[in-house]
């Protein structure tokens, strides 16, 4: 099994020198304010940048570090908070495939792994070692039949487990106790004979159990509440501020929205407590440091942004800042 040892590393690797900077035009009330992304780094090892494809993460905003999930060998690396891999594990094939990965506040992961028949919640500690299988219960019907999750979230001491073909999301406790779960599909006007049209594209969950999702052949993004609640927002285009085809979301702690456009290679930012309100766009295709090809999934942890991208460009981190 491969192993780093965990360090603090004094230098930013050579990457981390180039600072691409691009200013977002914000109309604000009191005029013209700006917003930046500034491009610091790919995430990379000692010998460079780790060229990846689309890859899954996971968040430990405690420590703030980023997990990501390898696609060749289902292997997990951790990299701290300059880019760096500090800890790897899962090499052996323990996991089995991973799908996702989620972590509480105490440091232990949920590792969501699926089978041809089955899914398993997979328990480990903050190194990855093995702790035990989530036991699953007080289930009602619904996710007892016909339930395969390959999304899983963890927030506020609650497991999120989102099936994407089937439209159901399942909450429990910690320690895998039945809290809630419904099927969402009626929410958000889709039937059954349509429901393979409905690709969800990128899915996250905020700190109060709110599931944010994009299904690109509707331009839109979903969000609902606990209470069963939806608001959606976004209008299809090619300019900025609209969608083409939209991609991975994120949400931050101030109410900002990131939101990917595959298509467009742009980061979008929406102001949620302004009534979506759109605040500018970071982005341009191509191989340059700073610019995206096809970005998917993204996710925030404090004023980093991480942006998983297509053709080996790695995932590439953006530092967010506002006047």
């Amino acid at each position: 099994m491969k192993r780093h040892r965990r360090m603090k590393f004094p230098f930013q690797h050579k990457l981390s020198s180039v600072a691409v900077t691009v200013m977002l035009s914000v109309l604000l009330l009191s005029g013209i304010a700006e917003a930046k992304l500034d491009y610091l780094y790919n995430l990379s090892n000692f010998n460079g940048a780790i060229a990846s494809s689309w890859v899954n993460f996971g968040i430990d905003r405690q420590q703030k570090e980023i997990y990501v999930i390898n696609p060749a060998d289902q292997s997990v690396d951790v990299f701290n908070n300059t880019g760096l891999v500090v800890h790897s594990f899962g090499d052996e094939g323990q996991y089995g495939s991973i799908r996702g990965l989620a972590l509480d506040e105490s440091g232990s992961i949920y590792l969501l792994s699926n089978s041809i028949n089955q899914y398993k919640v997979f328990i480990a500690d903050f190194r990855g070692e093995l702790n035990g299988v989530l036991k699953l219960e007080g289930l009602s019907p619904l996710f007892t039949e016909d339930f395969r999750p390959d999304r899983i979230f963890c927030q506020k001491g609650h497991l999120y487990l989102v099936d994407t073909q089937r439209f159901k999301l399942l909450v429990t406790d910690l320690r895998g106790h039945f809290e809630d779960g419904f099927e969402f599909a009626s929410i958000i006007g889709v039937n059954a004979k349509k429901r393979s049209d409905y690709d969800i594209r990128g899915l996250t969950m905020d700190e109060d159990g709110t599931m944010i999702f994009t299904i690109p052949v509707q331009s839109l993004v979903y969000l609902i509440t606990p209470d069963k609640k939806l608001n959606t927002f976004g209008r299809r285009g090619s300019s900025p501020g609209k969608f083409n085809v939209v991609g991975g979301v994120a949400v931050d702690d101030k109410g900002f929205l990131y939101v990917a456009d595959t298509l467009r290679c742009v980061i979008m930012v929406f102001n949620r407590n302004d009534d979506f309100k759109f605040l500018g766009e970071y982005g341009y295709r191509g191989f340059d440091p700073g610019n995206l090809i096809a970005p998917m999934e993204i996710a925030v942890a404090g004023d980093l942004l991480y942006v998983s991208q297509s053709a080996s460009r790695g995932v590439s981190v953006y530092r967010i800042s506002r006047d």
